[in-house]
């Protein structure tokens, strides 16, 4: 071991298949995590402890500035270059209440070296300590709009867009009445009416209190060689700084005597109806500093009482009809909170929501728990950790750790959770659980019930009120103080449009081409006949699980039958079947597996496209036939016509969708916006995207349940026929045998349908939609389809998309116009589609796009500008994942005759592109655009401000 590091514990991990061991640098105290486990996927992070102590958001304005340039890394933002120019496999950087994590991966060595060395120094030495346009480009800067002075920046838009989410508003009062003083009391994010406070001084004094060594926790995962990568980080890094005491404590507060209660009100649009959409809350802290078992059982109880689809909370809130849907929130903190809400709830069910809430949890530790339902529970989080963190399972692990790791508690503690699920597995069957749900739930005063009443107009009434204040500060200021301001803006525009220096440029590291890999990733797969089923085999490493995926191709339903089929995936599992009343399936389903999970996926062909339901689950191989019977229950015997359980399945499916529209809103305008042109986006928006949002919001309003029970039944009748299955098998090699012949009874007891595809009745259109719904930001996206400009796909298209969206939309729409994001995707299909993420513009941004063709023509890039855009998009032709999800994604290309051949010419095209192919895209680029086929999502009032749209609808049904 290095000798300027000192061990601390190691010891071998089951769960993370390797060695875990935690050392302490000697000079500053900076701790290490090591996990040898051979991973050929790399991974790094660094993390420091940084407790807030305001609501400015200066741990995230810190964090997105730090990775604009450094020491030695001198362009405007090395993260962006390395992001497109990288083969890295995660690339980011996350806040958290009382942490900041900067983690990367990569499966290539040298980009691994690289990588890791961009973000010491991009945390140690950041280029913002010495130029305050960083802090004004990522955090906030004042500018002159008209008659106003307002706000402007990445992160302030960034977090306008959060608050514009009344989850979240929820969540922040949820955690400000659990937390009223202290550290946690605060908003890491930053609120955007304190973010203008934040001055660049008290920035910079919060990096140099809390980005220091002795303030870090440090993680290196993988095929490392670790001596060699110790050695490195402590000679170019951690030896430069002596110890320092950071004052990196967590401020705490007293607790509540005794239980409190609360009511506060949320923003409601001045069009909806306020009837039924209050939010009532149930929460509380029950300790500080909890242990690994203590945070298992938070994990256990969130799964036991609500996010269950039976949880044993969760069910009689949803039998009394309280609410459209109920869901729990824990805290990522040293506290054990723990929160139960229930969505969209008439006004005078909350004393009712009150008493089920105290008389469950009572009863429940009176009465004890179904020891079956217990066990059931256990197996699927001991499936969970089997199945291990996926293709980032190194980096969930870190996040784990950190856990216990940062409030002074053992990181390896926190890892090894194996034996503690056999712990909880010998208290079955004693009183133990009981016990816990009083320790957690009963005994705890820090505890509280909050109603938050629908208010109408709220947010206008800030707006107007901030309005009126930025007319004012303008107005108040002197002629010398606006020319201030313009001076300055102006100055960060220039800085924001001017291009990095050749200096500047030949400091970022770089990949070679002749540093990629060749080829692709081989899959192995062999293709038989089961029970006369075409089933493919990927003989994998999988940790002794039996992973099974079955493809039933729907081009044979209607619109509307496909409709009711992705509906039928939201509804199997969640209703009783003949043999099983809810809460004894779910209990089945989780002793004999790991669960089913039900997809509607379009695959694009080469010929068209093919819309699928697809099901997937994963069980050892003990549990196979077990599974599969309960799978043959679930499909074939299902009581689809109770209709009193249908009303509450499409209630909390109507609220979960739309929960997601503002965290997605990039993913469904882009999505949206192909609708126009594309077929097999049409359908598939039927089935995941608005069109099916309509459709359930429709079934919920017409309240016909007994009508939508039959329509699901005849689908179900003609969904599950064997002349349309396609199965796929994925095992370790010596299991593979004994799973096609569990599956085979499985597979023979389908039938035949031979029915005849569908023409579906599509017709492309030209629109300019614009969903609105309350928001302070705007999604908005533009789109069309090459091949109807009798263009071809080729690979030097994904090189385009990664020069478009990383050279222009990023400078026009993010870095200059202050939106989150913003980016363009262009498929095989022949459709494209831009998107931008938490966007304070709309016609700005649209003006960006048409300007596409005419960046492209004018596009200057240097042979080694054009070898970094190049590399960055080989991981498009060979993604990293899991060895299980390698299976699925060889799967969908046999479904879609996708061969590895066809693949490696797409990446042999990408690595030939030239400037000038580049260039030659310019004029399709514009003919797309002047299509005008857009769709845009936020406001109405910013919308429809613009005369941009033609068509208007509100989300907020």
């Amino acid at each position: 071991m290095n000798e300027k590091y000192t061990l601390i514990e190691k010891r071998t991990i089951d769960e993370l298949h390797g060695e875990v061991s935690l050392l302490k640098h000697n000079r500053t105290g900076a701790e290490i995590l090591l996990i040898d486990n051979h991973n050929h996927n790399k991974t790094f992070s660094i993390g420091f402890k940084t407790p807030p102590e305001d609501s400015t958001g200066v741990a995230h304005i810190v964090e997105h500035s730090t990775l604009s340039g450094s020491r030695k890394y001198k362009t405007k933002e090395p993260f962006m270059d390395m992001v497109a120019s990288s083969v890295q496999t995660f690339l980011n950087a996350m806040t958290y209440p009382d942490k900041t994590l900067y983690p990367i991966s990569s499966r290539n060595e040298k980009d691994f070296n690289q990588l890791m060395d961009v973000y010491l120094d991009a945390v140690f030495y950041p280029a913002m300590k010495e130029n305050p346009k960083i802090f004004h480009q990522e955090g906030w800067h004042p500018e002159i709009q008209g008659d106003r002075l307002v706000a402007n920046g990445v992160v302030f838009n960034e977090m306008k867009g959060v608050y514009s989410d009344p989850n979240n508003r929820i969540s922040d009062m949820i955690r400000e009445k659990l937390h009223p003083t202290g550290t946690y009391s605060h908003d890491s994010g930053g609120n955007p009416a304190n973010i203008p406070e934040l001055t660049y001084d008290a920035f910079l004094d919060f990096h140099s209190r809390y980005y220091h060594p002795s303030n870090s926790y440090i993680l290196l995962a993988g095929d490392l060689d670790f001596d060699e990568r110790l050695d490195y980080l402590n000679r170019e890094y951690l030896s430069r700084f002596d110890s320092e005491d950071p004052d990196s404590a967590i401020q705490g507060h007293a607790f509540y005597d005794e239980a409190q209660e609360f009511q506060a009100t949320y923003d409601l649009s001045e069009e909806e109806d306020p009837a039924g959409k209050n939010y009532f809350a149930f929460a509380l802290t029950a300790k500080v500093d909890p242990t690994p078992e203590d945070l298992l059982l938070r994990n256990f109880f969130q799964e036991l009482l609500i996010e269950s689809e039976n949880g044993l909370l969760k069910k009689p809130l949803q039998a009394a009809g309280i609410g459209e849907d109920v869901y729990s929130e824990l805290s990522v903190t040293n506290t054990w909170d723990f929160a139960v809400v229930a969505y969209r709830a008439e006004e005078n069910r909350y004393e009712e929501f009150k008493s089920i809430v105290t008389d469950t949890l009572a009863r429940l530790a009176d009465e004890g728990i179904d020891e079956d339902v217990l066990e059931a529970t256990l197996e699927k989080f001991e499936f969970t950790v089997r199945r291990g963190g996926g293709s980032h399972a190194d980096l969930i692990s870190y996040i784990g750790a950190l856990n216990t790791w940062l409030y002074g508690q053992s990181p390896l503690d926190g890892l090894e959770l194996l034996p503690l699920l056999k712990k909880l597995r010998e208290k079955i069957g004693t009183d133990y659980y009981q016990e816990k749900i009083r320790e957690f739930f009963l005994e705890p005063t820090h505890r509280f019930f909050m109603n938050v009443a629908p208010e109408k107009g709220k947010q206008k009434k800030e707006e107007d009120a901030l309005a009126a204040k930025q007319k004012a500060d303008l107005a108040a200021l002197s002629d010398e103080e606006k020319k201030d301001i313009e001076n300055l803006v102006e100055a960060l525009r220039a800085y924001q449009t001017a291009p990095d220096s050749a200096e500047a440029k030949a400091t970022i590291p770089k990949l070679d081409l002749k540093d990629l890999a060749d080829g692709i990733t081989e899959i192995p797969r062999t293709v038989t006949e089961t029970c006369g089923v075409t089933t493919t085999k990927n003989p994998l490493n999988t940790n002794g699980i039996v992973y099974t995926n079955l493809a039933f191709d729907m081009g044979h339903l209607s619109e509307e039958e496909l409709a009711y089929a992705s509906l039928l995936g939201e509804v199997f599992t969640k209703v009783a079947t003949e043999n099983y009343d809810e809460a004894a399936l779910e209990t089945e389903i989780f002793l004999s597996g790991g669960g089913f999970t039900f997809d509607t996926p379009v695959e694009e062909t080469n010929d068209g496209y093919k819309p699928y339901f697809f099901i997937s689950t994963g069980a050892l191989p003990r549990q196979l036939e077990r599974g599969y019977a309960v799978l043959d229950e679930i499909l074939t015997k299902s009581r689809l016509t109770d209709a009193n359980r249908l009303k509450t399945i499409l209630e909390g499916l109507k609220a979960d969708i739309a929960n997601t529209l503002l965290q997605s809103g990039h993913l469904i305008v882009s999505n949206r916006v192909r609708t126009h042109f594309s077929e097999s986006a049409y359908v598939d928006d039927l089935m995941n995207g608005l069109s099916f949002f309509d459709f359930v919001c429709d079934l919920v309003d017409e309240k016909d349940y007994d009508a939508a029970g039959k329509k699901l039944e005849s689908v179900a009748e003609k969904l599950f026929a064997k002349d349309r299955l396609t199965a796929n098998l994925i095992a370790e090699e010596d299991d593979l045998p004994a799973a096609e012949k569990a599956i085979a009874p499985f597979l023979a007891s389908f039938k035949d349908l031979g029915a005849e595809d569908y023409a579906v009745a599509f017709k492309p259109e030209k629109a300019r939609e614009a969903f609105t719904l309350n928001s302070q930001v705007n999604y908005i996206a533009k789109g069309g389809n090459f091949k109807a400009l009798n263009k071809a796909y080729s690979g030097d298209m994904a090189v385009l998309a990664n020069v478009i969206s990383n050279l222009y939309l990023h400078r026009e729409i993010r870095a200059k116009g202050g939106a989150y994001g913003a980016g363009i995707r262009i498929a095989k299909s022949g459709n494209v589609a831009t998107y931008s993420y938490r966007d304070p513009h709309v016609t700005q941004t649209i003006a960006a796009y048409d300007g596409m063709g005419d960046f492209l023509r004018a596009l200057e890039l240097s042979d080694r500008d054009l070898a970094d855009m190049i590399i960055g998009v080989m991981n498009t032709f060979d993604p990293h994942m899991a060895p299980a999800a390698y299976g699925i994604l060889d799967f969908k290309r046999f479904l879609n005759g996708t061969i590895k051949e066809e693949i490696e010419a797409l990446r042999n095209q990408a690595l030939a592109t030239t400037v000038e192919d580049l260039r030659g895209y310019g004029d399709m680029l514009d003919a797309l655009m002047a299509e005008e086929q857009m769709v845009a999502m936020g406001s109405e009032a910013a919308l429809k401000e613009t005369n941009a749209f033609d068509r208007y609808e509100s989300l907020n049904r």
